[in-house]
């Protein structure tokens, strides 16, 4: 027989052995890393969809709460034109109005989190009330003392 055996030759293909072993393993943790980031990252991109979907229907509660409690109050025009929800039923002359009053401040420029902030402050401030409790307190001391905070993370 011609094979070559030997122990050096045993021990090179030991040695060969080990490391093609070697190279899948870390193969295989590369891949199982590289998964687990892919899945992490989609787990936050799920997470901030939700996050984002929460925060624009509880900006849309709270239009739908300050336009009733300034309905209330005899109030005939929001503050500004996105505190109210739009409807649908607007004539071309009020679209026309809007767009005017919108180039006197710009509520596109705001985020959904900047407009829930700044009409849950007036909510609180002019309506003593609280879209997260769903309550209309009855003065400022009723609402510090009553309510957990301005925020939705605060209600939880």
């Amino acid at each position: 027989m011609s094979r070559k055996s030997g122990i050096g030759h045993e021990a090179s293909l030991k040695r060969k052995a080990e490391e093609k072993l070697e190279s899948y393993r870390k193969k295989i943790h590369m891949k199982n890393q590289a998964e687990e980031k892919a899945a992490e990252q989609f787990r936050m991109r799920l997470k901030n969809k939700q996050d984002e979907m929460k925060l624009e229907g509880d900006l849309r509660r709270s239009q739908r709460a300050c336009q009733q409690l300034d309905v209330q109050k005899n109030i005939q025009v929001p503050r500004e034109a996105w505190y109210w929800l739009r409807l649908e039923e607007e004539t071309e002359e009020d679209e026309e109005e809007k767009e005017q009053d919108e180039d006197e401040y710009k509520s596109e420029d705001l985020s959904v989190l900047e407009k829930l902030q700044i009409l849950t402050s007036y909510l609180r401030e002019e309506h003593l009330y609280c879209i997260w409790c769903g309550t209309a307190y009855e003065d400022k001391e009723d609402l510090s003392s009553n309510c957990p905070g301005p925020t939705s993370a605060a209600h939880d």
